[in-house]
């Protein structure tokens, strides 16, 4: 895996998903999904996760303070 140093396992995260930051309309309709970390920026700017969605699995990178650990 890309960014990845060897023998590491991939981590899962969980991202607040919203459809716009600008509209106040859909504040309330955020939802948590759960991804798997596919890599890492190495100075830490941004993280894709990787998520199981309705029609096959799609990419999406983050801030590294928008995620949060899975327990």
């Amino acid at each position: 895996m890309p960014g990845m140093q060897g023998g590491q396992r991939a981590m899962t995260y969980k991202v607040k998903f919203t459809h716009s930051d600008k509209s106040r309309a859909y504040i309330n309709r955020t939802e948590l999904r759960e991804g798997v970390e596919i890599y890492r920026h190495p100075r830490g700017h941004f993280v894709v996760l990787e998520f199981e969605g309705v029609s096959g699995k799609f990419r999406e990178a983050f801030w590294p303070e928008e995620i949060v650990k899975a327990i």
